[in-house]
């Protein structure tokens, strides 16, 4: 076992250190140089049968002119952040009714909504109108305007996700209430992929030229339809285990949807378990259909359709559908940490443990 250097002899010395910041490495070297990553983070389950009624409750005590966004965010029982659903990452449930407005705002988290619920309502980036029905995956990237309406019928849920912990770790949030005057700026393509894409890939709207307007709007570069997930998911080739998955991926660059955020949906086959792996990066899952359930680290989570759930770092991870068909979102990581050269990914050839 790795111990640490006894800081005895050196007790006058370190303490001269102290009085001018500054602090040896010697008497610490093998505990911040760690064999492994050392989170022993457990995955965590928001039930939707739990958060159901605390999204209606929302709905009806909290008013938007005191809200401005009617989130319940997702924060970890381990997080040191109160808004850190993972280290780098966080989710929530936003709700909107017919006829309200979320006034448009910019700031420079990256966020993104995966629509759970409802139909007919409209997010607006940067002037370009995006449709938001059950399964669209919608972009509003660093920096951009963006608003919220419901002209439509029915309660309205989506997942929020952003880089919010990142952010708050790197103190570079700046934040701006759209008002006449202020400039609009138009986010560059993301960087292309630092890893391969494992599976088939899907562009936005705007790349394709055989979608149809959604109503009024335009194919947006923003956003991604349900309809078009679930074909180019459904046409993919399988893995020797049974599931497909679905990288979204920038209009250009073929990257990542947005720099600190990547977006995944994977097919699972009833009964069949995918092999095991892990990776060190963390994701939180949506579950956009079935059930079923994952087992991660020493956790076993039992899901069904609009549960959440984290994939926490270099734990391994297996999923099984035990309904027809099931279909599991992921927002992750995943290139943030490739870009830097940290990612490591394992799939479990069975000697593991």
């Amino acid at each position: 076992m790795d111990k640490a250097v006894s800081p005895a002899p050196y007790a006058d010395f370190i303490a001269t250190l102290d009085t001018v910041q500054s602090q040896p490495l010697w008497d610490r070297y093998h505990r911040i140089t760690t064999r492994q990553p050392r989170t022993q983070v457990a995955a965590h389950l928001w039930s939707w049968a739990t958060m159901e009624p605390l999204v209606q409750r929302a709905v009806d005590e909290v008013a938007m002119a005191d809200a401005e966004r009617r989130v319940l965010l997702f924060t970890h029982p381990e997080a040191s952040q109160s808004v850190a659903t993972m280290r780098n990452i966080s989710g929530g449930l936003q709700t909107l009714l017919p006829g309200e407005v979320a006034h448009a705002h910019r700031h420079t988290l990256a966020a993104l909504r995966f629509v759970m619920e409802g139909r007919g309502a409209v997010t607006t980036v940067n002037a370009e109108q995006c449709a938001m029905n059950e399964g669209d995956l919608v972009l509003t990237p660093s920096w951009t305007w963006h608003e919220h309406t419901h002209p439509g019928e029915g309660r309205m849920v989506w997942f929020d996700g952003l880089d919010l912990p990142l952010s708050h770790h790197l103190d570079t949030m700046f934040f701006e209430m759209n008002a006449p005057g202020l400039v609009t700026h138009t986010p560059p393509a993301t960087r292309p992929p630092a890893v391969p894409s494992d599976g088939a890939t899907l562009r936005p709207d705007s790349c394709d030229g055989t979608v149809p307007p959604t109503g009024p709007f335009k194919p947006s570069r923003f956003r991604y339809s349900a309809e078009r997930a679930a074909a180019a998911l459904a046409a993919s080739a399988p893995r020797d285990d049974g599931s497909r998955m679905l990288r979204y991926i920038d209009a250009t660059s073929g990257g990542p949807v947005l720099p600190t955020l990547d977006c995944y949906l994977m097919g699972l086959e009833k009964g069949k378990t995918t092999r095991k792996s892990r990776s060190t990066s963390s994701a939180i899952c949506v579950v956009a259909e079935g059930e079923g359930t994952s087992v991660i680290g020493e956790s076993s989570i039992a899901w069904r359709r609009n549960d959440v759930f984290t994939v926490p770092l270099w734990q391994w991870v297996e999923h099984t559908a035990t309904s027809g068909s099931a279909k599991l979102f992921f927002m992750s990581d995943r290139e943030l940490v490739a870009c830097m050269g940290y990612l490591r990914e394992e799939t479990d050839t069975g000697n593991q443990k």
